[in-house]
């Protein structure tokens, strides 16, 4: 129970508050124009550090592939709705007192008639706020959470939840 006490949101000033939902409005923009750069810039630095090592590259040459790779995906998928829900967010502690957030999320994708149609995407994002700065992760890729323990020790304990799929049939 002690690893994930409930923390009020009271934890966080207005201002921080404020900045969460400024950095989640960024990064919905980010997301629907298909903007990597600005997509990647709420990963934190610390993981985006240790990905671009693991490939031996440097960070700006890691977001630079990755909008390659999106550019490329996007060609054949289409981002219908992508949101997270800020006001159904949880705001918790890690076992040291590190706060963090944890937001609903959720992306409607078209793969087109051929491969599937809609699918809705469900999970979390994490709310990391380090450095003065809030970071958003997503929590159902079990690399990422097992880089973002890495590289923040604070989280080795949490257990996130995790995400889902379903088909869309409208």
């Amino acid at each position: 129970v002690a690893l994930a006490a409930p923390v009020f949101a009271a934890e966080f000033t207005d201002e921080q508050l404020e900045g969460l939902a400024a950095r989640i409005e960024s990064f919905d923009a980010a997301m629907k124009a298909s903007d990597m750069s600005q997509v990647m810039d709420v990963v934190p630095p610390k993981v985006l550090d240790k990905i671009a090592a693991g490939f031996h590259v440097t960070t700006e040459q890691l977001i630079e592939a990755t909008q390659q790779q999106m550019d490329q995906v996007l060609k054949d998928v289409k981002i219908v709705s992508f949101g997270m829900d800020l006001d159904a967010a949880e705001f918790l502690e890690t076992a040291d007192g590190t706060p963090y957030a944890l937001i609903p999320t959720e992306t409607v994708i078209d793969m087109g008639e051929q491969a599937g149609g809609k699918t809705k995407a469900s999970s979390s994002t994490l709310g990391l706020f380090d450095e003065e700065t809030w970071y958003l992760v997503r929590v159902e890729d079990a690399q990422q959470v097992a880089i973002l323990k890495e590289v923040y020790p604070a989280f080795a304990d949490v257990e996130f939840p995790t995400g889902s799929m379903e088909p869309v049939t409208e």
